[in-house]
C-alpha cells in the first residue's frame, strides 16, 4: 500500500511539472503574439513619421547667415524713443489711408540713416494691382529723395486677431534696402476713431526685424 502511495505522489509531481510547462508555453505564445503586434504598430508609426534625415539650415553653405537682431514683444511705454516716435508717426499716417474697398487702413513710418522720417499709408485702387502698401509708400518717399538706407521702421493697422505684419512683397522691398538687419516695430492701432489717435501705455508692441520677417530673401 505504501509503495502505491509513493508512485501516486511521483505521478502527481510529474503532473504538476507538466502543468507548469504547459503554462509556460502558453505564456510564451501570448508574449510572442503581443510582441508581433507591437512590432507591427511600430512599423506603422515609423511609416507615418516625416523623414528626419537632413542637416540644420544654419549649417548650409548655400545660404547666407546674416546676424539678426533680437525679436520680442514689449509695452509701448517701455519702448525707446525711436520706436515710440515711429509708431506714433505711423499711426498718424494711417489716418490718411485710402481704402474704400477693404476699409483696412495701414500706416507706416521709416527712419533714414540721417534721422529723417518718411511716412506712408496704403492706397487702394479699383483695379487692385495699382494699389500700394503703406510700407512701400513710406519707403518710396525716402528713396525718391535720395535715401538708400533705413535704420528702423514701424507698421500700424487694426485687426481683431492681433498684429498685422508686412505682406510678402513689402518684406522683399524692405530687404532690398537693408544692408544690415533693421528693427521693425509693429503695433495694433487703437479701435477708437478719435481725431487724434493714441497708444495706451500698456499696448503690446512686436519688435521684429527685416531679416526675421524674410529669412531667405530673393537675391541676384
Amino acid at each position: 500500500m505504501s509503495q502505491k502511495r509513493k508512485e501516486l505522489k511521483k505521478c502527481m509531481k510529474r503532473l504538476d511539472a507538466l502543468q507548469k510547462e504547459l503554462a509556460k508555453q502558453k505564456t510564451c505564445r501570448k508574449l510572442k503574439f503581443y510582441m508581433d503586434q507591437l512590432r507591427e504598430l511600430q512599423r506603422e508609426v515609423d511609416r507615418r513619421q516625416p523623414c528626419r534625415t537632413g542637416f540644420p539650415v544654419s549649417e548650409s553653405l548655400m545660404l547666407p547667415h546674416p546676424i539678426k537682431l533680437c525679436e520680442y514683444t514689449i509695452c509701448f511705454s517701455q519702448l525707446d524713443n525711436c520706436g515710440r516716435e515711429l509708431l506714433e508717426d505711423a499711426l498718424n499716417a494711417r489716418c490718411f489711408a485710402y481704402a474704400p474697398y477693404s476699409n483696412f487702413k495701414v500706416g507706416a513710418a521709416f527712419r533714414s540713416k540721417d534721422g529723417k522720417v518718411f511716412t506712408g499709408c496704403n492706397v487702394e485702387n479699383a483695379a487692385l494691382t495699382p494699389g500700394c502698401c503703406a510700407e512701400r509708400t513710406a519707403m518710396l518717399k525716402g528713396i525718391s529723395e535720395g535715401c538708400r538706407a533705413f535704420s528702423a521702421g514701424a507698421v500700424v493697422a487694426y485687426h481683431p486677431a492681433g498684429f498685422t505684419t508686412p505682406c510678402g512683397v513689402c518684406r522683399q522691398f524692405m530687404n532690398e534696402f537693408a544692408k544690415l538687419d533693421v528693427p521693425i516695430y509693429i503695433a495694433q492701432a487703437p479701435e477708437s476713431s478719435a481725431p487724434v489717435p493714441m497708444f495706451e501705455d500698456d499696448a503690446e508692441v512686436l519688435v521684429t526685424s527685416v531679416y526675421h520677417l524674410l529669412p531667405h530673401a530673393f537675391t541676384v
